[in-house]
């Protein structure tokens, strides 16, 4: 058995279908419409699986579709199970984020909103 399921079994939930689900630009700008209910202008390219490593020896994170757009930027994680660390996940994660989009010399300010959804 190979573990992996029909195509027509596959749910939302399950990691190929979720990547192929947001990997469509307006899909995935709608989505987070209905969820935050905000109006997003347009969503630049969702990257899956978008890795941040800031040293080598450091925990990293893995963000299952990470999107921009002018002003904000979206980490959207599918859980499937509980986790009992995850606020504390959700702040790495925030963390990287900003540390992430913020250059050596840029001001606070042009900091963009970010959302771990």
């Amino acid at each position: 058995m190979s573990g992996f399921k029909p195509v027509d079994e596959l749910e939302l939930t399950d990691d190929f279908m979720f990547a192929a689900v947001m990997q469509d630009p307006e899909v995935c700008r709608e989505l987070l419409e209905r969820l935050l209910k905000i109006k997003i202008e347009k969503v630049e390219y969702p990257e899956l699986q978008k890795e941040i490593r800031p040293y080598y020896e450091s925990k990293g994170v893995r963000l299952d579709v990470y999107v921009k757009d002018s002003d904000h930027i979206y980490d959207i994680e599918i859980q499937t199970y509980h986790d009992k660390n995850l606020a504390k996940r959700t702040r790495v994660y925030q963390s990287m984020i900003d540390a992430d989009n913020l250059m050596r010399g840029q001001d606070y300010l042009e900091l963009k909103e970010s959302f771990v959804i």
